[in-house]
This record gives C-alpha cells, sequence and structure tokens, in this order.
C-alpha cells in the first residue's frame, strides 16, 4: 500500500505543466510542399472522406432494442442499454464556459436514458492550472474516478501515467465493445499511430474535432471604419502596421475629440491565441500556438524553440519601438478576456484599432448589438523586415489526445468504454454540442447550401452558438467525432448566423496560403524518465520567456545588453536538455 501511495504522490511531481489544446483574399503564396512534412500519415482527403458507402458519420447510429439476454458485463458493442442493472460511474471532468449545470444537463440526462449508467460527477475548474492542481490531488488520494475527460492529457504524461499503472489501454476494449470508434480510426487510420504510447497501444480516447479554421487560428484583426475614414490600405508589412497604428493614435478616428484610442491591445490570459506574440513574431521567425509546446517548431528535422532564435529578437525590437511610441496597450500584459473585450466593446465609443486572437468572439460580442462584429476583419499574415510571411498551419489538428482516460481503479472499464463510445456517435455528437433535435438543431432542409458550399447537408443549427450559461449541452466536454465532412459539408449555411462560413473563407483565403505544416513538431512519445525532465524543465522554461518577452517588449530589460544573459539564462533554466529530449523523441519516431 505504501508502495502504490508512493507511486501516485510521484505523479504529482511530473503531471502536466503543458497542454496539447474561429475581406479580401491575401495575394496567394506559395504552397508549402507536402514532401517535407514528417512521414506520418495526414488526415485523409476531401474524396477520401467521402466513400459511397455509409460510414461512422454519414449515418446516425441506429436504435437498438435493449439487450435482454447478454451474459457478460455489457451488452454488446452498439446494443443498449450498456447495462441490464443500472450502475455508477464516476467522471471528472473539466468546466468548459457556458455550462451551467452537468448534473440536471439535457445531455446527461439523454445519456443516462440511453446506457443505464448514472454519472457521478467532480467537476475541474476551467482554467488550466487549476485543473492541473485538481487532478495532481486526485492522482495523489488515491480514489481515482472511473473516468478522466477534457483534461487533454498529452502523450508524455499519459506515459508516465501508464507507468505508473494509473490508466489501462483501450485498444482491446476497442476491438470487442468499439461501435462508433471504429469507424473513427477508419476515417482517420493515423490515429493508432499518432496517439499510441511507447509499447503501442493507447491509453486514452482523443476528441476529432477537425476544425479547419482552428488548424489557422494565429489571426489578427483591424477596426476597418478606422482605415477607411483615415483612407489608410490594410497593412501588409510590419512597417506599414507600424504607420497605422500611429494614425490611429494621433488622428481621431472614432472622432470625439479625445485621445483615448487604443491602437493596438490583447489578452494574455484565459482567451484563444490573444496573447502579443501570437501573430505578430510569425513576421520574425516561425512561432506556433497550436502545438503541444508553444513557441517550439522544426526545421529541416531540427526541433528549436522560437523565443531563443535570432528572429526573436528582432521581433522583440519591433516590439519595444512600438511600446515606447504609445501605440501597445501597457495593460496588454495583464488583461484577460473580459478586460480585452471591454476594450472592443467600449460602450462610449470604439477605442481598439488593432488586435490577436482565435476569433473575434474573443474579444467582442459576436453578433452583439454594437454590431462591432461586422467591423473588425482579419488582417492577413505581414511580411517581416527580411521578407518573412508566413502562418502557423497545423496538420494534426484533427484530434486532440487525452480526452478521456479510464483509470486502473473502475470496476467497470468495459462500461466506462461502451460509454466514451456512444460520444463518437452523430446522435451523441449533436446533443453534446449542439444541443435537442427539433429545438437547437434540426435535419437540413432539401437542397440547402453547406458552409463550405459542397456536399450535401444533414443538419441546420437553429440557435446560434453562445457561451451564455445552459443546462443543455456540455459544450464540447465530451469526446465527439466531428470530421472536415462533418463542420463543412454537412452544416446548412444560415445566412442570419454566418460564423462558421467567415471562419472557414477567412482561414481558407487569408491564412492558409502562408501555412508551413511541415515545421509543427508532431505528437511525440517519452519515456516515463524523460517525462518527468519536461514536467520540471517546462514549468520554469514558460515561466521565465514569458517574463522575459514583458520585459523586454516594455523595456524593463534593455535587448541591446541583455540579449546575451538571457540566452545564458535560458540555458540555465534547462532549455538545451528540453530541446534535446524533443530532439531524441522526434528522432526515434521519423529518423528510423
Amino acid at each position: 500500500m505504501r508502495k502504490n501511495h508512493l507511486r501516485m504522490m510521484i505523479s504529482i511531481l511530473v503531471i502536466l505543466t503543458f497542454i496539447l489544446s474561429s475581406c479580401t483574399p491575401a495575394t496567394t503564396a506559395a504552397t508549402p510542399t507536402t514532401a517535407m512534412l514528417p512521414t506520418l500519415p495526414v488526415a485523409p482527403t476531401k474524396a477520401e472522406a467521402q466513400p459511397a458507402a455509409a460510414t461512422a458519420t454519414t449515418a446516425p447510429t441506429a436504435t437498438t432494442a435493449p439487450a435482454t439476454s447478454y451474459t457478460g458485463p455489457v451488452a454488446p458493442a452498439g446494443q443498449f442499454p450498456i447495462v441490464k442493472d443500472k450502475i455508477t460511474l464516476s467522471v471528472l471532468l473539466v468546466q468548459t464556459n457556458g455550462v451551467k449545470d452537468y448534473v440536471n444537463n439535457e445531455f446527461t440526462k439523454w445519456l443516462e436514458e440511453k446506457t443505464n449508467i448514472h454519472l457521478e460527477f467532480d467537476i475541474a475548474p476551467m482554467d488550466n492550472a487549476e485543473n492541473r492542481q485538481k487532478l495532481n490531488l486526485v492522482l495523489a488520494s488515491g480514489k481515482l474516478p472511473d473516468i478522466i475527460m477534457n483534461f487533454a492529457i498529452p502523450l508524455d504524461q499519459q506515459q508516465t501515467l501508464a507507468d505508473q499503472g494509473l490508466i489501462i489501454p483501450v485498444d482491446d476494449l476497442i476491438a470487442k465493445y468499439g461501435d462508433e470508434f471504429p469507424k473513427v480510426m477508419k476515417e482517420y487510420p493515423q490515429i493508432k499511430d499518432v496517439f499510441s504510447l511507447a509499447d503501442g497501444k493507447m491509453y486514452s480516447l482523443p476528441h476529432i474535432n477537425d476544425c479547419y479554421h482552428c488548424n489557422n487560428s494565429q489571426k489578427a484583426w483591424i477596426y476597418k471604419p478606422w482605415l477607411d475614414k483615415l483612407g489608410l490600405k490594410m497593412p501588409t508589412t510590419t512597417d506599414e502596421l507600424e504607420q497605422v497604428l500611429l494614425a490611429f493614435k494621433t488622428k481621431d478616428p472614432n472622432g470625439n475629440g479625445k485621445a483615448d484610442e487604443v491602437p493596438w491591445s490583447g489578452a494574455q490570459t484565459g482567451s484563444w491565441h490573444a496573447s502579443l506574440d501570437q501573430f505578430i513574431m510569425n513576421a520574425f521567425v516561425y512561432n506556433s500556438g497550436l502545438g503541444t509546446v508553444n513557441h517550439m517548431y522544426v526545421d529541416n528535422g531540427v526541433v528549436k524553440m522560437a523565443y531563443a532564435e535570432p528572429g526573436w529578437k528582432a521581433g522583440l525590437i519591433y516590439l519595444n519601438k512600438l511600446y515606447k511610441e504609445g501605440l501597445i496597450d501597457p495593460q496588454v500584459f495583464t488583461n484577460d478576456m473580459t478586460m480585452h473585450k471591454a476594450l472592443a466593446e467600449n460602450p462610449d465609443a470604439v477605442i481598439m484599432g488593432f488586435t490577436q486572437a482565435g476569433w473575434p468572439g474573443m474579444f467582442l460580442d459576436w453578433m452583439g448589438k454594437s454590431g462591432r462584429w461586422q467591423d473588425y476583419v482579419p488582417v492577413a499574415p505581414l511580411k517581416g523586415p527580411t521578407g518573412l510571411q508566413q502562418s502557423p498551419q497545423y496538420p494534426y489538428g484533427f484530434g486532440s489526445t487525452g480526452a478521456a482516460l479510464i483509470s486502473k481503479s473502475s470496476k467497470y472499464p468495459e462500461a466506462a468504454y461502451r460509454l466514451i463510445d456512444l460520444m463518437y456517435s452523430y446522435e451523441a455528437t449533436m446533443r453534446s454540442v449542439y444541443g435537442r433535435p427539433g429545438i437547437e438543431w434540426e435535419d437540413a432542409k432539401a437542397g440547402a447550401e453547406s458552409i463550405s458550399g459542397t456536399g450535401t447537408p444533414r443538419y441546420n443549427i437553429l440557435v446560434p452558438w453562445s457561451e451564455a450559461e445552459q443546462s443543455i449541452t456540455w459544450q464540447q466536454a465530451a469526446p465527439t467525432y466531428r470530421s472536415t465532412q462533418f463542420r463543412l459539408e454537412w452544416q446548412q449555411f444560415n445566412p442570419a448566423d454566418p460564423l462558421e462560413r467567415y471562419l472557414y473563407q477567412w482561414s481558407r483565403d487569408i491564412y492558409a496560403p502562408y501555412g508551413k505544416p511541415q515545421m509543427e513538431v508532431p505528437p511525440l512519445v517519452f519515456t516515463s524518465e524523460q517525462s518527468k525532465q519536461l514536467g520540471t524543465l517546462s514549468a520554469a522554461l514558460v515561466s521565465f520567456s514569458d517574463q522575459m518577452f514583458a520585459s523586454f517588449v516594455t523595456g524593463q530589460a534593455d535587448i541591446a545588453t541583455g540579449w546575451d544573459k538571457y540566452l545564458a539564462d535560458l540555458k540555465t533554466n534547462g532549455l538545451d536538455d528540453f530541446l534535446k529530449i524533443y530532439q531524441t523523441a522526434y528522432d526515434a519516431k521519423f529518423k528510423k
């Protein structure tokens, strides 16, 4: 018993310190060659994703009559209810925006009625640091839940938990009880390779959300009425952006006679790609926030960290110059999403001119009363002083690992797997994300147009996406199966709610042409010892690099005299060791 307790206590030291994970078209850049990508299989093409015969997502799961004569612990694959005699499964679940209550929730009720399984929730906070602390405490307690869900646990931390025997492999469960997930694996055959651990087994079920705009989500936005009023063109270079911001600051574009304009702002926490570095630093060095580790990339087979490269220094010099000119909000390093929105939705007058975020809903009220959601338009990747013009694009974003894990303590692992498997069905996905059929969504009308303008729509969303509190859906907390086809071809386009089409078109026309997917670090597997080292090193590196980024931009640290010491301090904090571990794992997978 003492040995088991020690094993669980060790997990505190190594558990998650970093995690995996919506105008005018820009001039088309040269398309990156797929030959430069690692040999890991990539997601199927649109043609491959549309077989003539029905697949997992081309037809709703048929309702099977309740099983009454099976002898195993659960009903055979595809039969419901899952168990004859009601059981309870405990679920440790990360809270998501907009869900007021998981217990008295319409999707929860549907799951329990269909499966005969009662769900007992332990809800972890949304904040990453807080939910990791919660997970640590649960792991150390020895009282593990049946299912750990929505933590997006990366492969290296899964490896540690697997080595400690805290989670179980799911391969045999998939083979024996899989009904929906095997169909997912057929459409995405790379799942097994991408999400397996060192022993070749999978220890978690992924969240499949092949979100096109998410894979091209490091975007920027500008208030176009100010450009029009001042007779300015959309900036295309970093120098042109500086001139635009100067005009925003000095020429009273909101017309109220006050110097209240905030040319450029953002949010450091609680938002999505809204921190200052996310968009702009790509004009100086490849700076991805899409993979497992922010700022890390692959350059011709060599794993590098953007914040230790010469281009990062050049970007800091640029940002420091703008900061000294009063063009960057002094609060940009302390703002959260609420403060960011307060700037964009300032009731007296428009005051924010330029910002960055994954989609406009991160900094304003989409389709809100102010109408400003129509006036902030996307800015194409800017060309930097050396001619560099690029936008991060993630080729492995069809799914995120660690969405659902079954603990070693579960008395009902078969039932736990079957419950998770059900969540990949068309009906469960629609209910968990959008709501009730006939109320929040309905079948698409015959002859309707899809989001992408191709394919045949299957569903029509009746209630626009919102993060207002409700007790109807789980708001993406459950594993789902949303392929590109599901998101773009099956959803009926609604002109009154154009968000998904806008996100798709913005991503396709403005950002994807500058994508460099070959520079993204793929999901990698680490040994238990490597995972321990990464957990320790990551915390120090993230804290130090973030602190120094803010210090250099604001001038608290001098770039000219402090850069060499900064690089030395990165080494002291373990950057070389961190990159060496990733390089070893990368080489093991792609340089055999």
